[in-house]
């Protein structure tokens, strides 16, 4: 069984993309002791793609590292994905995409450069925030095009630098740039939904092509997992979780 973690980093794609690789098991982001979960249920090989945070807890660096001591496949990318594959790829998780690219190299460092808001599961994980990464990638393409000034983009930035991620959408970025032309604004709209950059949603389908192609883990973890008290806490609270779905 191979396992993905995602939502809102494919939104309206997601029945496409479970129709195009039909033997992917489709999990919602993942919260705390989820990719321990799907070790217990068989996994052979995972990818993470969306996660919890804030109000959930994330994902645990220590449940990539015991998949990856049980020669499970694990890979990551796109959003949180990106994070913990930048963060574990010592340890043998495996990045995919631009984004996480970016995290490894250090040209990226915060967090928050993929958060987004989105709808629920009922509805197809819909954004209702841009993330930064998304919205950088849009404006940087308008100016290599000529269809904004470097003035107006870094106007743009620092509009949308100084907003909170859930506030994020290009209408309200472009009214916080409060243009001295009120006819800029629209303009600048319509070239961005031309010319939109989906960093995330391309990373993600990256994602997807290496899960589906990957046939399983030749790799041997030369460390040793450390079964501390906080982790058989967490065995605990999956175990009884399931117990309780039985």
């Amino acid at each position: 069984m191979k396992v993905v973690f995602v939502g809102p980093s494919l939104g309206s794609s997601t029945r496409q993309m479970k129709q195009r690789f039909p033997s992917l098991t489709f999990r919602g982001p993942a919260a705390r002791g989820d990719i321990l979960k799907a070790v217990e249920d068989g996994a052979k090989a995972i990818a993470l793609i969306d996660g919890y945070f804030g109000e959930s807890a994330s994902v645990w660096h220590k449940e990539i590292l015991y998949a990856l001591s049980c020669d499970v496949s694990v890979g990551g990318g796109s959003s949180m994905g990106a994070l913990r594959a930048a963060e574990c790829e010592a340890f043998g998780m495996v990045g995919i995409g631009r984004i996480y690219s970016d995290y490894a190299a250090g040209r990226l460092i915060d967090d928050e450069a993929v958060a987004l808001i989105h709808g629920p599961e009922e509805l197809g994980w819909m954004p209702l925030s841009v993330p930064r990464v998304d919205y950088e990638a849009t404006i940087r393409k308008l100016g290599r095009m000529g269809l904004i000034s470097a003035a107006e983009r870094e106007r743009f930035f620092l509009a949308a630098n100084f907003m909170h991620y859930t506030e994020r959408t290009y209408q309200a970025i472009l009214e916080r740039c409060d243009f001295s032309d009120p006819q800029r604004s629209a303009v600048i709209l319509h070239d961005i939904k031309r010319h939109q950059v989906e960093l995330k949603r391309e990373d993600a389908r990256a994602v997807l092509v290496w899960l589906n192609g990957i046939s399983s883990s030749n790799k041997h973890s030369k460390w040793t997992f450390a079964q501390t008290a906080h982790w058989e806490k967490l065995r605990d609270e999956v175990d009884s979780a399931q117990g309780s779905m039985k």
